[in-house]
């Protein structure tokens, strides 16, 4: 059955070197959507430079394929072996170029580094100078990490992976539900000098009438826990508040509750922590 989803892009990138490793990336990714878009809502869509650029005259390689791809993913997986890449004019090669704007405008980059063996005949010295020195400044700007071989790259992508894309996805709910909370606009009243106050109106997915048993608003807010959560169980509140305002009837003040971390207390079925000021809750073990 059709589902309406949030598509994020998730742009592969990486020298020629790791093919391997590009052809693992992708089934990760439909991994994930086969587990979870259904529930969550959200497709990711693997973008790599061989399928989705085109040809195209009037600017420099990169620069075009910065604006035709770069510029509209959400995650960057860039992956290096023994190469840096191409120097694009701009900077020292494609992929670090990519990396930059993407670090630049402070979207999630994930960066891994090859432990392969490989033959000494093979290595391109200048190239594999470059990259010693790039790895370095990359460790400065946060967490990189290493693999040995596919099947290391495989399980170490695969956890990480769904770990990054649980907390933007958190975050983007966050926002969101920031962005559609009633705001108050002032109207001056035709027969009167008063000013009347009119909440501004919020869109939403629609909602059938269902009865709300107990049980079934107990469902709903199980079902919102575990949509919104990292894989470690834990979700903020603030995402839980906007799943169940986009996709349930469910209204915490309609239980007389002028807060909904009360409301989700008082069904007792969570429990309850402050994460870097936030507050979040998981569903108490059975």
């Amino acid at each position: 059955m059709a589902f309406d989803a949030k598509v994020f892009r998730v742009l592969i990138a990486s020298p020629g070197d790791v093919g391997n490793e590009r052809d693992v990336i992708p089934e990760v990714i439909n991994e994930w959507n086969a587990i979870n878009a259904g529930i969550s809502k959200v497709v990711l869509m693997p973008i790599k430079w061989e399928t989705h650029s085109a040809p195209l005259m009037g600017d420099r390689p990169q620069a075009i394929i910065n604006k035709q791809l770069v510029e509209d993913c959400d995650v960057l997986v860039g992956v290096f072996w023994t190469r840096i890449g191409t120097n694009t004019g701009v900077t020292i090669s494609g992929t670090a170029e990519e990396i930059e704007q993407f670090l630049a405008q402070k979207k999630p980059v994930m960066l891994y580094f090859s432990q392969s063996p490989v033959e000494p005949d093979k290595i391109d010295i200048v190239q594999f100078t470059a990259l010693k020195n790039f790895k370095e400044k990359m460790r400065l700007e946060g967490l990189t990490e290493s693999y040995n071989g596919i099947p290391d790259f495989r399980q170490r992508f695969a956890r990480q992976f769904s770990i990054n894309i649980s907390n933007l996805i958190n975050n983007t709910l966050e926002n969101k539900y920031e962005e559609v909370k009633p705001r108050l606009s002032i109207k001056k009243n035709k027969d009167s000098e008063k000013a009347v106050i009119i909440p501004a109106t919020i869109n939403r997915i629609e909602i059938s009438k269902e009865p709300l048993t107990k049980e079934k608003v107990d469902e709903h807010l199980l079902k919102a826990v575990q949509s919104s959560a990292n894989p470690n169980g834990w979700a903020r509140i603030a995402a839980v508040g906007s799943y169940l305002h986009t996709y349930t009837p469910i209204d915490y003040k309609d239980f007389q509750f002028l807060k909904l971390q009360a409301f989700l207390k008082s069904r007792k079925l969570f429990e309850f922590k402050e994460d870097k000021g936030h507050p979040i809750l998981r569903i108490i073990s059975k």
